[in-house]
């Protein structure tokens, strides 16, 4: 039978969304705040203009965009039916790569200070990361159901 908005489970939703923000908030901070921390420069003179020091990050902000982006990919696995890790992980990755390439394009395509390297650099980050965070939502969505 095919959910609606009004008939689907909701608490499934909010924890599967709890999951994937979660697990998409820690792992951002290792993929993007270590691992390629200077791996996506901007254009020069760009990143005094417009980024933020350390200390004046908006944490609150940043936990809302994370939550948000655990609640697409948890809405869009419970609509797809996906109830394995696999799976989830898989689709989540390819749902990454995709608004990725496509907001980093629209950005290189209007803007000076984007390029398309940090694009596509962006695009495996975060189908890494939402790839797992996919994955751990799928799992609990899945849970008690059979094969």
């Amino acid at each position: 039978m095919h959910q609606n908005i009004f008939t689907m489970n909701w608490t499934k939703l909010i924890v599967a969304t709890v999951i994937a923000g979660i697990i998409y908030f820690f792992l951002g901070w290792l993929v993007y705040g270590i691992l390629l921390a200077d791996a996506m420069p901007l254009a020069d003179g760009m990143k005094e203009l417009i980024g933020r020091k350390p200390e004046e990050m908006d944490m609150g902000m940043m936990v809302l965009s994370c939550l948000a982006w655990g609640l697409f990919l948890a809405y869009c696995l419970m609509k797809m039916g996906i109830s394995t890790w696999q799976s989830g992980g898989m689709q989540s990755a390819i749902i990454a790569a995709i608004v990725s390439l496509s907001m980093g394009a629209g950005l290189v395509a209007m803007y000076t200070f984007s390029s398309m390297q940090n694009t596509l650099i962006d695009m495996v980050a975060n189908a890494v990361c939402s790839g797992v965070s996919g994955a751990a939502a799928a799992w609990y969505l899945g849970r008690g159901k059979t094969a």
